[in-house]
């Protein structure tokens, strides 16, 4: 091989030097991104569990209070019921107490 060959080889040697070492700083930068992303990943799957786990206490809440309306409207037709029932005693009492004279 002449001299203008090896200059031409080291020429190409030096370009795949080079290309290389890019390669390997953008390697570098690309494995910094992806951990960057990895984090981020975890963190927002963290802040998921956490939603879902308030997202599961609002429905059982939702639920518990779903019950107690239930009963509210139990006690308020109860408390109806035996509000008709003492005006019903007290307006036959006051009947019952008005033609007995005392």
């Amino acid at each position: 091989m002449d001299l203008a060959c090896f200059e031409v080889l080291e020429r190409r040697i030096k370009a795949l030097a080079k290309s290389f070492e890019q390669t390997q700083a953008e390697n570098q930068q690309l494995r910094q991104q992806v951990h960057r992303l990895q984090q981020s990943v975890t963190a927002q799957q963290r802040a998921l569990e956490q939603v879902q786990c308030e997202r599961d206490d609002l429905i059982q809440v939702n639920a518990a209070l779903n019950v107690l309306r239930q009963e509210r409207e139990v006690i308020q037709q109860k408390l109806r019921y035996m509000l008709e029932t003492i005006e019903w005693l007290e307006k036959h009492t006051a009947i019952s107490g008005e033609s007995h004279p005392g």
